[in-house]
């Protein structure tokens, strides 16, 4: 009866390691296809911020359309496989980047010219937009780190600190 039970017990945690073997698996397989997405999508995001940008400075570069249609596609890819904080990060910088492109264009009298007379006057309409990127960029890295994981960083380091010192509209700690 010993035998019996202890080979059962042997078994059980054979059978438990491999379950844990293949969840880490799975969980690093879903890491490096994220990793991939997460580039894309940030490059594409990035270009089309600074392809508004552009069109603020009076310089129309003739591809936010560009940027925008495949942020689209990236937005969806990334709407499947992402977590809450990171879909709702990504819509928030695609929602700041539409009211931006909305302003700019609107500013610039239709998208023609170099925006003269304009109340946007370019740059000062993407502050949102750039905050946005920070803050999705930051819910990328929370969910890309691996609890234990060599090398992670936490999200509360420099990059808060280099966020906070650029954008002068926030507070800072009482008494400072």
């Amino acid at each position: 009866m010993t035998g019996f039970a202890g080979a059962w017990l042997a078994q059980r945690g054979q059978l438990r390691i491999q379950q844990e073997q293949r969840t880490h698996a799975e969980r690093v397989r879903w890491l490096d296809d994220k990793k991939g997405l997460y580039r894309d999508l940030l490059i594409t995001l990035y270009g089309w911020h600074d392809s508004l940008a552009a069109i603020g400075k009076g310089v129309d570069d003739g591809r936010p359309a560009d940027h925008r249609t495949a942020a689209y596609r990236w937005i969806v890819e990334t709407s499947l496989i992402a977590d809450d904080q990171v879909r709702t990060a990504v819509s928030d910088v695609h929602r700041a980047l539409l009211r931006a492109e909305a302003a700019l264009v609107d500013g610039a009298g239709g998208g023609s010219g170099a925006g003269g007379g304009s109340a946007v006057g370019g740059v000062p309409v993407l502050d949102g937009v750039e905050d946005r990127l920070a803050d999705l960029e930051d819910a990328l890295r929370a969910e890309l780190a691996m609890p234990g994981r060599v090398g992670t960083r936490s999200s509360a380091g420099p990059r808060g600190l280099r966020r906070a010192s650029r954008s002068p509209a926030v507070p800072g700690p009482p008494g400072a």
